[in-house]
């Protein structure tokens, strides 16, 4: 297993509940994105969340990390094809670059970001 460090300046990456009406900046932003999609009753969710929070404490500041709620954007699911739950996608420039599905540990998510970076 490889293990990603990030150099940390200090600053930390804050996640951002984003729904359809705040998400655009991620669609037609430039950078890196890491949003985990969501529902309150998915048991996998609940148990992974952890993971996720985790992970994103230790990515860069410029990477925008957030969550969303599939019951509170079902266009934004039904635009990303997202049918099963949890499933993070990363963005790079408003693109998709990176599809993560299932419960996952910290390192995965580190891993993608740290591509997307590339």
């Amino acid at each position: 297993m490889r293990a990603i460090i990030f150099i940390l300046t200090g600053e930390k990456c804050m996640i951002t509940d984003y729904t359809e009406s705040n998400f655009a900046g991620i669609e037609h932003g430039n950078g890196v994105a890491v949003i985990r999609f969501h529902a309150p009753w998915c048991e996998p969710c609940r148990r992974s969340e952890n993971q996720f929070d985790e992970a994103a404490t230790h990515f860069p500041a410029a990477v925008r990390a957030g969550k969303i709620n599939v019951m509170q954007a079902p266009v934004l699911a039904a635009k990303y094809a997202v049918w099963g739950l949890p499933v993070v996608l990363i963005f790079k420039d408003g693109q998709e670059f990176a599809r993560i599905s299932g419960p996952q540990p910290a390192s995965v998510f580190g891993e993608a970001v740290h591509n997307a970076l590339l």
